[in-house]
């Protein structure tokens, strides 16, 4: 797609998206709670016996450096999808800031393995399909806890096979439908556990083991980190950012009147 089709691609999505859900409330009120702490206490199961062992083997076997390299290598195959859904949601300066991170680590960076672009001033900006179809005021919908992959909403629960089969990095690279799912499947099982890896370096194993109610703390923590993804990193209270602007001094309106010295509070001694 040239730079104009995406350009007028951009522009149109803008138009069309001027109104967006960012609402977390029903998610928060998580009225299918039963049957969310049961997938929670199975992915409990799942890690305890799977995927920690696993990952601990991983840490084990290779050295810090080298997962730091890794995890930079996977960030960077996710850069198409993140501008991919920066162009659905009409956000076009961060699509090209993206395209810009991707160019410079795949280059300068050696496919990915140096984030060379955040020393340049060109941070990881992510977006998802949960984050496109809340731009295009779809609700969060309830709580969910998913099998294997833990906490989201009915909206990115529904997103989530989007993230992770109709991925564009693998049209770039044109595997889509064609031979070598076991790539596929590797690919998939490397980002599980490079994610379960960030687990343990930020700490939050300790955590989830030190609280009371691991099932609150984890819902908690991922509907505040799902909210500040949203707002594009800033949280106004009770402000839509997909709103339009509010004019703070229409032209016409008429000032509010003062009020009557009976409802001023008086002054304190």
């Amino acid at each position: 797609m040239s730079r104009a089709a995406l350009l007028g691609l951009a522009v149109l999505l803008a138009g069309c998206t001027t109104t967006g859900s960012t609402d977390l409330s029903r998610a928060e009120a998580d009225p299918w709670e039963r049957s969310n702490r049961r997938v929670h206490n199975f992915n409990k199961g799942l890690d305890r016996f799977v995927l920690r062992p696993t990952t601990q083997a991983y840490r084990t076997v290779v050295p810090p450096p080298v997962r730091t390299m890794v995890t930079n290598a996977y960030g960077n195959y996710g850069e198409p999808a993140n501008f991919a859904n920066s162009v659905l949601q009409g956000k076009l300066a961060q699509a090209f800031r993206t395209l810009d991170r991707f160019i410079l680590n795949s280059t300068l960076g050696m496919a990915g393995i140096a984030d060379v672009a955040t020393d340049l001033g060109r941070p990881r900006e992510p977006e998802d399909f949960g984050q496109t179809l809340a731009r295009w005021g779809v609700k969060s919908g309830p709580y969910l806890v998913l099998p294997l992959f833990g906490p989201s909403t009915l909206r990115d629960g529904i997103a989530t096979p989007v993230d992770f089969v109709v991925d564009p990095a693998d049209f770039i690279r044109n595997a889509w439908l064609s031979p070598g799912w076991d790539v596929r499947i590797g690919m998939a099982a490397g980002r599980i556990i490079n994610f379960r890896n960030a687990l343990v370096d930020t700490g939050v194993d300790q955590l989830l083991a030190d609280s009371l109610d691991d099932y609150a703390l984890a819902r908690s923590a991922y509907l505040q980190r799902r909210r500040l993804l949203l707002f594009d990193g800033q949280l106004p209270d009770e402000v839509d950012p997909f709103a339009d602007p509010v004019d703070a001094d229409p032209v016409g309106a008429e000032p509010e009147p003062a009020p009557t010295p009976a409802l001023t509070e008086p002054p304190r001694p």
